[in-house]
């Protein structure tokens, strides 16, 4: 019951971070920070796959509806990030470190960092590609996209790691 709390207080902190973010930090009109997608990230590989769905939807809606922009379009990005989730541990993750993890959130104390970058790397392309493409309908170059797509990943893969590092795996011991 006290990790679920945790989870849950980790969730509405980075939602405020997100919409403070979306609000006052405008850096450059291709990068796009998204904080948000860590928490689906950090969940326990046990999770079952329908909850895992259920939690990245209405983290993307409250995201949605709190922040300006589309609506439904962070919801679809993580539901997509998520719904890939599985394949992506399975590619990244040795069966051990997925027994370590085990009912623990996914942060260097439980997997090795080199295989946690690789893992925040492929689930922000993921989602960076569905938020970019739905976000852009086709409406931008293939090269002006791609590298728009890049930028986010890289970016956000950096922020995501240093915060995983420094800053999380002390609030979910």
């Amino acid at each position: 019951m006290k990790q679920h709390i945790r989870y849950f207080a980790l969730a509405a902190l980075m939602v405020v971070c997100q919409i403070l973010l979306s609000e006052y930090v405008n850096i450059w009109a291709v990068l796009y920070i998204a904080i948000f997608p860590q928490f689906i990230i950090l969940l326990p590989p046990s999770m079952n796959r329908p909850l895992h769905l259920i939690v990245a939807f209405l983290l993307g809606l409250c995201i949605d509806l709190l922040a300006d922009g589309v609506l439904g379009l962070n919801a679809a990005a993580l539901v997509a990030m998520a719904y890939a989730r599985p394949f992506i541990l399975k590619l990244t993750l040795s069966k051990g470190n997925m027994d370590n993890a085990e009912g623990q959130p996914l942060t260097p104390k439980t997997v090795e960092t080199p295989k946690l970058i690789m893992l925040n790397t492929l689930m922000l392309a993921i989602f960076f590609t569905a938020y970019i493409l739905l976000d852009s309908a086709a409406g931008f170059t293939f090269w002006y996209t791609l590298l728009k797509i890049g930028l986010c990943v890289a970016v956000n893969s950096i922020i995501t790691v240093i915060c995983n590092i420094v800053l999380l795996d002390k609030f979910l011991r």
